[in-house]
């Protein structure tokens, strides 16, 4: 079953959070708009707040991301339209606890909400473990010590788990931003809306 991520974001004015884009009227209720709409982009949902999906790894990835976050739940000065319409539920942030077991018993899966800044100054260029496969001996020259995967490597050849004849091992090392691939567009969206430390995003996945 696929499952897209909610966005919703709010800007501090005069005080206090308000919603944008501004919500729409649709039968005399405020209707939230979502900010941005990445589809089914798990690897930015790992990022963010630790999604875990089964296949989303290859067999030789050696560690999960460290997200940007554990999920936060509903911020406690959410504001008052996105709380009505939302079914907004307070929880102290210190209380994992809580706000996991909320979140079990609601389609807001990986509720969280962070800032634009946090996302714009995490460490995307973070690097996961070297990771060690096998590729035809003609290819192996591809892999240099310590780099990126090769862009110049067939799409139609694979990479080997177990070694075998004619095949050499090499390692390559990813960072977070190529694990992600959308990172940089996400980023750029998020920046038209605002201050970056002003803006503040709310999000789940939705199931």
């Amino acid at each position: 079953m696929s499952r897209s991520g909610a966005f919703y974001a709010e800007i501090w004015r005069n005080d206090q959070w308000k919603p944008i884009p501004t919500p729409k009227f649709s039968k005399g209720k405020e209707i939230p708009i979502p900010c941005v709409s990445p589809g089914t982009a798990y690897e930015l949902y790992a990022a963010l707040a630790g999604y875990e999906r089964w296949g989303m790894y290859p067999l030789w990835h050696t560690e999960p991301i460290v997200p940007l976050s554990e999920p936060r739940g509903f911020p406690n000065d959410l504001n008052l339209i996105y709380k009505k319409y939302f079914g907004y539920n307070e929880y102290p942030e210190s209380n994992k606890s809580a706000i996991k077991n909320a979140l079990f018993h609601t389609n807001q899966q990986y509720l969280t909400w962070f800032l634009v800044q946090e996302v714009n100054d995490y460490d995307w260029d973070r690097k996961f473990p070297p990771w060690i496969g096998y590729v035809k001996s003609q290819y192996a020259l591809l892999f240099g010590d310590l780099s990126s995967f090769p862009e110049n490597f067939p799409e139609d050849e694979g990479i080997y788990i177990f070694d075998g004849e004619g095949r050499t091992e090499i390692s390559w090392v990813e960072t977070y931003r190529e694990f992600v691939g959308c990172i940089d567009w996400f980023i750029e969206e998020l920046l038209k809306l605002g201050n970056p430390k002003e803006v503040r995003i709310i999000f789940w996945l939705d199931y």
